[in-house]
């Protein structure tokens, strides 16, 4: 089974170090960041604390840190830095021209496993 891939914006539209929301459906919520030219998607759901804003988050290297309780996430793996704990999903990303396409997700997830 091949992976879907949903247009979202354009590279332009994508700040360097600033968020961008994207509504995929209901229950997908996704936040884009360009860090050094690179595109990362992850979910805009903060696993921790449950509020959709991910996007207003603040970058350290290919990090974001939740705006409300800053927990530091990898932008490449999801992963909490520095304890075990929830893992944030992240999203494929294809750049065609200057377009951005994001895997659109299977189903939505939680890991609660802190």
């Amino acid at each position: 089974m091949s992976k879907e891939f949903l247009r979202v914006c354009t590279v332009d539209e994508i700040e360097e170090r600033k968020g961008f929301r994207f509504i995929i459906d209901d229950v997908t919520d996704i936040a884009l960041f360009k860090v050094d030219g690179i595109i990362y998607a992850v979910d805009n759901v903060c696993p921790h604390n449950h509020t959709p804003k991910m996007h207003l988050g603040y970058i350290e290297d290919e990090h974001v840190l939740c705006p409300v309780h800053f927990f530091k996430f990898s932008l490449k793996t999801g992963k909490l830095t520095g304890e075990a704990g929830c893992t944030l999903p992240v999203y494929e990303v294809k750049i065609e021209g200057n377009e951005v396409f994001v895997e659109k997700p299977d189903n939505k997830f939680f890991n609660f496993d802190f």
